[in-house]
C-alpha cells in the first residue's frame, strides 16, 4: 500500500575554524567539492584529469574571494570614512593578525 522512494544526497563536508571565519582557502576548498567530482569507478586518466582540474578550479576560486573581501573592506571603509570614523576605518583597513 506504502510506496517509499529513497533518495541518496550526497555527502557533507564540514569544516570549523578558530578564532573567526573559515579562512580563503577552506571557503574555496568547499566550492571545488561542490562543484567538481568524479567517480571512484572512473578511469584513472579522468580521475587525473578532474584532480588538475580541481586544483586550478580552487585557484581561480581562491583569487576571486580575495578580491571580493577586499573590495567589501574598501566598501566598509569608504562608508565608515564618510561617517566621520577615520580611526575606526583604519582598524578595517589593517590586516587581521591572530596571535
Amino acid at each position: 500500500m506504502f510506496n517509499v522512494n529513497v533518495s541518496q544526497l550526497g555527502s557533507v563536508v564540514v569544516k570549523t575554524s578558530e578564532k573567526g571565519g573559515l579562512n580563503n582557502e577552506q571557503i574555496a576548498d568547499l566550492a571545488v567539492e561542490k562543484i567538481a567530482s568524479v567517480s571512484e569507478d572512473a578511469p584513472s586518466h579522468l580521475k587525473e584529469q578532474a584532480k588538475l582540474f580541481k586544483e586550478q578550479l580552487k585557484g581561480i576560486i581562491h583569487h576571486y574571494l580575495l578580491l571580493a573581501r577586499k573590495e567589501e573592506r574598501a566598501t566598509i571603509m569608504q562608508a565608515l570614512r564618510s561617517s566621520g570614523h577615520k580611526q575606526m576605518a583604519e582598524y578595517i583597513r589593517r590586516p587581521l593578525i591572530w596571535l
